[in-house]
């Protein structure tokens, strides 16, 4: 017999995982996957924050006047005259306040040609001389009234809802329609025939939409 006839013996198949180089490829492959995996959630996860912080910030940068401007730029009321006089100035005739005791309620009470109305704002006097009125909030001029019975009138708009009325003015220095600054010299206080007994003074009232307040809720310096 040749030879070459001769049957090759068959090759022993080779068992992969015994290998020394299998399980070690196999724990390579399944942490990388891991990784992958936690990081492409993470990516999807947090991509909607910072897209959302990228859009705050460009909108912010973008915007000239940001919405706290609002906030800064708001005024509260002051006394309607000057600081100084603070000391000096009494309130002569209060605001009529029904839960208020009955002494407060008597001296809140106008009197004229014996009939009596409540006082729907304060009379404020210093020493009985005249004294410059000012604008207690910023806002514009809605009108203003000449009557020597109540010492003339002038009645402020205000951006808040707020009316603010001097009256007992004299000298007056606005017009309808203008525009005030907070502490802006409105006037002079004067006395009137309204109210005589009170001397120089001025009468100060508030409204918020339209109802009277008590001033000195808001008053200050």
């Amino acid at each position: 017999m040749r030879e070459d006839n001769k049957q090759k013996p068959t090759p022993q198949k080779t068992n992969v995982t015994k290998q020394r180089w299998f399980w070690p490829v196999i724990y390579a492959s399944f942490s990388i996957l891991l990784v992958a995996g936690v990081w492409g959630y993470s990516a999807l996860t947090n991509s909607p924050k910072e897209t959302g912080t990228s859009q705050l910030t460009a909108t912010n940068d973008n915007n000239e006047s940001p919405t706290v401007e609002t906030n800064a730029t708001a005024e509260s009321m002051k006394y309607p005259f000057k600081e100084a006089l603070l000391k000096d100035a009494k309130v002569i005739q209060d605001y009529y306040d029904v839960e208020a005791n009955e002494q407060s309620r008597e001296g809140a009470l106008l009197v004229f040609n014996q009939t009596f109305t409540t006082s729907e704002g304060i009379a404020i006097s210093v020493n009985g001389e005249g004294f410059d009125v000012l604008a207690a909030l910023s806002g514009t001029v809605e009108e203003v009234k000449d009557d020597a019975f109540v010492g003339n009138e002038i009645t402020i708009s205000h951006s808040n809802g707020m009316t603010t009325k001097y009256s007992s003015v004299g000298d007056i220095a606005v017009k309808k329609g203008d525009k005030v600054d907070q502490g802006q010299v409105l006037g002079k206080a004067i006395s009137n025939e309204y109210n005589p007994n009170a001397g120089t003074h001025l009468y100060f009232e508030v409204m918020q939409e339209g109802k009277h307040i008590n001033p000195k809720s808001l008053l200050a310096f």
